[in-house]
């Protein structure tokens, strides 16, 4: 049986609910999951459940319409990435996402924590000062700005604009309505203003350019990735700082665990997140009626996810108005959750948790006076927060080292070369011209292409005396085959990881078969390059589409071992690859396409080679296994799970009681990560870096699949 809404009649947006809500959300939680404001001709979506299985079902609840609480505000800030859906919103979230990543901030962190360090200890000496403009701001106006990279006028306006958006996404109240005007401005700087010549080279929103120029993002799409930098980047983390300090100093007890141990930086974050709420409410609108607690939703109604009144949810958080580091920060649902979990979560949380850190070095505790709020329509937060904090002389628990960060070779291509059709070969060397780490054949290196694009290119040729690689233009590339197709020619600089090895030859083989398929080819040119001048016996097998399309092959006859190698096209019946006799204790080495590779193997196999004698290196790029069913070995549980061609992992593992911490079920937040101990991810995440995927150590459950039959996870 279908009931009405219960009414719940308010001026949401009215100075005296921003200045005191919490009472109100209470109210509207205790008249139920949903309820119904007649002067915004909105529904509420009020509880902790409710609201995240809404923000986690975009096909029901969309955000294409916009996300305001009125209709002009929802048609004005339409299409950016909150106010989209897929496609639109992946392609924007796809192009800004990288260097917000966790990897990625890596190479940020040494600054930040030294502009924290810096900052309090100025606050320490100066004793009084305001917790928003002195210490909130400091780190996001100096970091973030620079980050974002606009041209001083931008960066000036920021905060303003910023404020403005919120507004407008409020109601077209007078704070709305006043907005528009800040809005224009910054819509007409990023129309007349932003361009290469006046951006930062390097920055993010220069990245935005690059990203257009090589055809990954469209050029209607980039100023509305470059809005999505300035809007969303300093307000929420400003508000959360603030609360934070604010709930430090009401729970002196809390900071005194905090101090004592330091690895509850995190969990005092996203506590303050919970309490503070930055983002008070965004909207979604129904695409068909939709039914919650015996409540009907008419289709193309318009539904605020209510996430201040959320968080404070009892039937999910208990002592809800309580400030607990030791909680479980994952609940939560102020950084959002679903595919519009917010992409700077990782920066904001970093920026706060090095404030932490250098607080709990030097300050013992922290007196505050009377905090002013800030009166905007969306944005929950202190304008001013009169703080002094006081030294403590005793030692506190220092923090423990950050994870040191793969090393990087600052390096340059010394010479281009085109190697067959879409196929280009770039020899490289250190930039100072020391010798390069030694390598060996089967080993591929890291290609550091921009912030947050990486990839993996197998070292070819003679890797004694040099670093080559050859890379193909893809047909349908992600990214990295153009960019380094158009990006790097003789004489660029290139950053590159140092060497590893997964596809090594071992020195027990009798004989040696090689097979290179396609761009595969190019680590078995390295290891006849290695057999030759070890004074092995091999012989190599090339395979390509066409003889235009096999990458060298206007060299291999000038090869020392040329006698040795034989070529196969796809277009020539006279060459057709088959496996005959072998000697005994013979290995083979196989890399390409993987129908390519599943004929050699078992080709292999039915000539009589053994399992522990064909060794085998996928390109990751080429294997293709959406849908395809898999088996996940839970070891620590002792279960074994099948995952359908239409499941999860996180979906087979619940089915079996094994519950894994989990909140965007979308890769975008980090939460469902889980270590592997044996098999081969398909990561689809938007969390981890390309080094971290390429190390197969973690998988996000919520999202990736598996190249392999079988995963062995630590859960």
């Amino acid at each position: 049986m279908t009931t009405t809404a219960p009414i719940y009649d308010v001026d949401f947006y009215s100075d005296d609910f921003i200045r005191d809500p919490h009472p109100h959300y209470a109210a509207m939680r205790a008249l139920g999951p949903v309820v119904y404001i007649p002067s915004l001709e909105n529904y509420a979506l009020t509880q902790h459940a409710v609201v995240q299985d809404a923000l986690r079902d975009h096909a029901r609840f969309t955000s294409a319409k916009g996300v305001a609480g009125d209709k002009f505000g929802s048609d004005f800030l339409q299409g950016n990435t909150v106010a989209s859906d897929p496609p639109r919103h992946t392609k924007l979230r796809r192009a800004m996402a990288p260097p917000l990543l966790p990897g990625a901030l890596e190479t940020i962190r040494p600054e930040v924590e030294r502009v924290a360090d810096t900052l309090i200890e100025g606050l320490v000496q100066k004793g009084s000062f305001d917790a928003i403009s002195d210490l909130a701001r400091h780190l996001p106006l100096k970091i973030v700005t620079e980050m974002v990279g606009l041209p001083d006028f931008g960066q000036d306006n920021m905060l303003k604009w910023a404020a403005a958006a919120f507004d407008v996404l409020g109601e077209q109240n007078e704070r709305g309505k006043k907005a528009l005007d800040a809005i224009a401005e910054m819509r007409a700087f990023i129309a007349g203003q932003v361009n290469r010549d006046t951006l930062k080279e390097g920055s993010w929103t220069y990245r935005i350019l690059d990203l257009v120029d090589q055809g990954v993002l469209s050029a209607e799409l980039a100023p509305f990735a470059i809005r999505d930098y300035i809007n969303p980047s300093l307000d929420t983390t400003i508000s959360a700082t603030g609360q934070l300090v604010w709930q430090l100093s009401q729970n002196p007890d809390q900071w005194d665990k905090l101090r004592d141990n330091p690895d509850l930086c995190r969990n005092a974050v996203n506590e303050a997140v919970r309490l503070g709420t930055p983002i008070r409410s965004f909207s979604r609108h129904t695409t068909q009626d939709v039914e919650i607690a015996g409540v009907t939703i008419p289709q193309g109604s318009r539904v605020m996810m209510l996430f201040a009144s959320a968080n404070r949810d009892a039937a999910v958080f208990e002592n809800p108005d309580q400030f607990d580091v030791t909680r479980d920060p994952k609940d939560h649902l102020g950084f959002g959750s679903g595919i519009h979990m917010c992409i700077g979560m990782h920066l904001a949380q970093l920026e706060m948790i090095s404030l932490l850190k250098a607080m709990i070095t030097r300050v013992g505790r922290m007196e505050v006076g009377t905090p002013d709020i800030v009166l905007n329509n969306t944005i929950a937060a202190f304008a001013t927060l009169p703080t002094k904090f006081v030294a403590d002389a005793r030692e506190a628990i220092k923090p423990k080292a950050t994870r040191p960060q793969a090393t990087l070779i600052a390096a340059k291509v010394v010479e281009r070369q085109l190697v067959a059709k879409d196929i280009v070969a770039l020899t490289i060397e250190a930039a100072d011209g020391t010798p390069l780490p030694e390598a060996a054949a089967g080993a591929h290196i890291d290609i550091h292409i921009r912030d947050g694009l990486v990839r993996q290119y197998s070292l070819t040729g003679d890797v004694s005396k040099r670093y080559q690689i050859a890379i193909q233009r893809a047909p349908v590339s992600r990214g990295g085959s153009i960019a380094m197709h158009q990006q790097f020619q003789t004489g660029s600089h290139i950053k590159i990881g140092t060497p590893r090895n997964n596809f090594a030859l071992i020195d027990s083989a009798a004989h040696t078969l090689l097979y290179g398929g396609g761009i595969g080819l190019t680590p078995i040119l390295a290891m006849a390059w290695q057999l030759h001048t070890a004074g092995e016996t091999f012989e190599c097998h090339l395979s390509a589409r066409s003889r235009d399309r096999l990458a060298f092959g206007a060299i291999l006859a000038e090869l020392p071992f040329s006698d040795a190698i034989r070529c196969y096209f796809d277009d020539d019946a006279r060459t057709s690859l088959s496996i005959e006799d072998f000697p005994t204790g013979s290995h083979a080495y196989v890399c390409g396409p993987i129908g390519y590779m599943a004929f050699v193997t078992q080709s292999l196999a039915d000539a009589g080679l053994g399992a522990d004698q064909i060794h085998v290196e996928h390109f990751a790029s080429e294997i293709d296994v959406d849908g395809d069913p898999f088996e996940v070995i839970a070891q620590k549980s002792g279960i074994t799970v099948q995952v359908g061609a239409q499941d999860t992992i996180l979906e087979a593992l619940a089915r079996k009681g094994i519950t894994v911490p989990t909140s965007c079920q979308n890769g975008v937040c980090g939460s469902c990560l889980t270590p592997v101990i044996e098999g081969k991810p398909d990561h689809r995440d938007l969390v981890m870096t390309d080094v971290e995927k390429a190390s197969n150590k973690s998988i996000a459950v919520c999202c990736s699949r598996s190249q392999t039959r079988r995963l062995i996870l630590d859960v």
